[in-house]
């Protein structure tokens, strides 16, 4: 089984696919919520261990600022937890840009707003997942959204403390843009150990479509040496 740090960029390209099939089609139902066009950037993935994601995720907020996320269990046959987050103004332009509101009018989020962003967050998490399902040819379930507002550290030892044994997190960020509003969203996916080798099992075999056990596992050595020979380049 090959590690995640070293996939190609063939498969890489078939992980960051998923979460643009997932914002497009997220764009989409946000756009018919709000009655007004939503356009989002083509989404860019990076991979961090677990342990470095709460270094990562205080970048994204600044280094004493809140977080506002949305994050959801998986559940039936791919298991983890996806956090869909945003730095804190950023929350701010998205909640004017879902209660029709002019720019700026959003100072501190309420009931309504962060309800509004829950809503959106399930809409987006949805969307993505659908596209994970295809790609696995398998059902992913979801639990109800829950909203969090917090220090990133916190609201990542509150997921893992039901996800448990994550080893790695899949961070997809991308910009979505309205009529005059602009907000960037983190979108991050931690799947369980077992499902990361079912994620990777699958990019591996999308690579070797037909292959036999040894030439598969040929694939997989390669994969580590051309890492190897990379480091030493």
């Amino acid at each position: 089984m090959p590690v995640i740090e070293q996939l190609n960029e063939i498969q890489l390209d078939a992980l960051q696919e998923t979460g643009n099939i997932g914002c497009s089609h997220a764009a989409t139902a946000i756009s018919q919520m709000v009655s007004k066009q939503i356009s989002i950037s083509v989404p860019t993935i990076k991979i961090k261990k677990i342990d470095e994601l709460k270094a990562t995720l205080q970048l994204i907020s600044g280094s004493n600022e809140k977080l506002v996320g949305v994050y959801l269990e998986l559940t039936k046959d791919f298991l983890g937890s996806i956090l869909f987050a945003f730095p804190y103004q950023s929350a701010l332009n998205l909640a004017d840009v879902l209660m029709c509101q002019p720019p700026g009018t959003t100072k501190e989020l309420d009931e309504m707003g962060k309800s509004a962003i829950t809503e959106v967050g399930n809409i987006v998490v949805s969307a993505y997942t659908n596209a994970l399902g295809a790609l696995l040819n398998t059902e992913v379930m979801l639990s109800p959204p829950t909203f969090a507002h917090d220090m990133p550290g916190a609201i990542i030892d509150n997921i893992l403390k039901t996800l448990g044994n994550a080893t790695h997190a899949l961070i997809f960020d991308t910009q979505f843009k309205g009529e005059q509003n602009l907000f960037t969203s983190y979108f991050v996916l931690l799947p369980s150990p077992q499902s990361l080798d079912a994620l990777l099992g699958k990019l591996a075999s999308r690579m070797c479509n037909g292959c036999s056990d040894a030439e598969m596992n040929a694939y997989i050595d390669s994969l580590s040496s051309n890492l190897e020979n990379k480091k030493n380049g």
